[in-house]
């Protein structure tokens, strides 16, 4: 236990933050992109998964278009209706339990706001969620490559522009 005259000075520097520690957001440069995979392989040329990949730093390096490694993914079963856009949104536990649920509208076109998405560990700052379509974001195990279609965030746009000559 700290001595009283240690303790107060802590106290005020703490109670003089704009924000007190416990509300400040633990994940604001998180992104969640909502994958489909496999394009063109499924049933009627269709994707063959869908998944909610976790990022959470950025998704692109800046190193052309070449991506990150995600933090962690999920695949979103096939329900008879593409979950990107569903009625009443989709959720998907991710591997260290965090639950993220997405509202999309798919009438969006890119690089528009199109819904948002929550996760259980941080219910209060939702991300909002961006129509980008981009191709070769992550390539799973199978080899099947997975290509964005929201990307969800706290950045006020899908993306960071990538820093390529090519471009």
């Amino acid at each position: 236990m700290l001595p009283s005259s240690k303790f107060t000075p802590l106290l005020t520097a703490l109670l003089a933050l704009p924000f007190p520690p416990i509300l400040a957001q633990r994940t604001p440069w998180e992104n969640l992109v909502l994958a489909d995979c496999g394009i063109g392989l499924g049933h009627n040329g269709g994707s063959t998964s869908r998944e909610m990949i976790y990022y959470d730093g950025n998704v692109w390096t800046g190193n052309g278009l070449e991506t990150y490694r995600p933090k962690m993914m999920v695949n979103v079963p096939w329900t008879g209706a593409y979950p990107w856009g569903q009625k009443g949104g989709v959720s998907a536990t991710m591997p260290n339990g965090d639950v993220f649920t997405v509202h999309i509208n798919p009438n969006v076109k890119d690089p528009g706001a199109a819904g948002d998405a929550w996760h259980k560990y941080e219910l209060d700052k939702p991300l909002k969620c961006y129509s980008y379509h981009y191709d070769k974001v992550y390539r799973l195990d199978d080899g099947k490559w997975c290509s964005s279609a929201y990307v969800c965030n706290h950045r006020g746009q899908p993306y960071v522009n990538p820093k390529c000559d090519a471009l």
